[in-house]
């Protein structure tokens, strides 16, 4: 065999395992194996109502829904919405897990007057049932309403925009 034909096939032997080596490393990352499966976990839904200040006018809101994924992180899913007016309220859902911190983040924008967040435990058939908290809002601020499952505290604050 010719001898740079030789050193070219131990170069790309060496490469692959090199690579190998590379995916072995890659998969074995602090958090690959301290994964917490939270199917097991009771399910909640934050009921989130928001009312117009004027129903001939549409209104404009944006809600953040966080929780917190088995691998201990806090995830975040952005949603915007808006009405086309002749609407007193208009009322969205988001379903959480009972597992550390979670909650929803409301910025009225355009026409809102006020704001209820509840959150409620899910039961047997999809029925909501045990409320754990509610929380009102007569002003048209940015609001942030969660519920820390391990401590059993309603977190409630103002950010600002």
């Amino acid at each position: 065999m010719n001898p740079i034909l030789r050193k070219t096939v131990k170069v790309k032997n060496l490469l692959y395992i090199c690579f190998i080596c590379f995916l072995f490393a890659s998969c074995s990352k602090e958090n690959l194996y301290e994964f917490k499966d939270l199917t097991s976990e009771r399910d909640y839904i934050y009921m989130v109502k928001l009312y117009a200040q004027d129903t001939t006018k549409s209104m404009e809101f944006s809600i953040e829904k966080s929780q917190t994924n088995g691998y201990d992180q806090v995830v975040t899913q952005p949603y915007s919405f808006g009405t086309t007016g002749n609407e007193r309220s208009y009322t969205a859902e988001f379903a959480v897990k009972a597992y550390k911190k979670n909650g929803v983040l409301v910025t009225p924008r355009e026409n809102i007057k006020g704001v209820i967040i509840t959150l409620y435990e899910v039961r047997s058939a999809n029925i909501l049932r045990n409320m754990v908290y509610q929380h009102t809002s007569d002003i048209a601020e940015t609001i942030y309403v969660g519920y820390d499952f391990e401590t059993g505290e309603r977190l409630i604050e103002f950010p600002e925009n």
